[in-house]
């Protein structure tokens, strides 16, 4: 099985904006399993600043990213799916990584599964 190289490509860039003194900022689509607050989506997508005094909590998973940060003064837990992220970038210069989201993948993987299990009309004849 491949595994793909977005979380890696993500956390190497994440670190050289840290490593660099840049803010990391993180683009998201909005697609099913996101939870972030809906209060500051735009245009069906959110960027979140990650830098290491705004959030806390940080987790960097192969399969997703999560953290903790305040808005409005009211502390929010965010989680993303890793197909939701759609770049990762430097706030000072603009320079990072970005990736094509398919915002309907989740609703696709569902249908493709549901047609996987369901029971074949046909009948082995001898």
């Amino acid at each position: 099985m491949t595994s793909s190289t977005k979380p890696y490509l993500i956390r190497s860039i994440f670190d050289w904006c840290t490593d660099s003194n840049f803010t990391p900022l993180l683009n998201v689509k909005i697609t099913p399993g996101v939870i972030a607050p809906k209060n500051y989506v735009e245009s069906n997508e959110i960027v979140f600043n990650l830098s290491l005094d705004s959030v806390s909590k940080l987790i960097f998973d192969n399969n997703f990213v999560s953290f903790a940060a305040r808005f409005n003064g009211k502390n929010e837990d965010i989680f993303l799916p890793m197909e939701s992220i759609a770049g990762i970038y430097s706030k000072q210069n603009g320079q990072g990584i970005f990736f094509k989201v398919d915002e309907n993948n989740s609703e696709k993987k569902d249908k493709n599964k549901k047609l996987k299990t369901k029971k074949s009309h046909l009948s082995l004849v001898k």
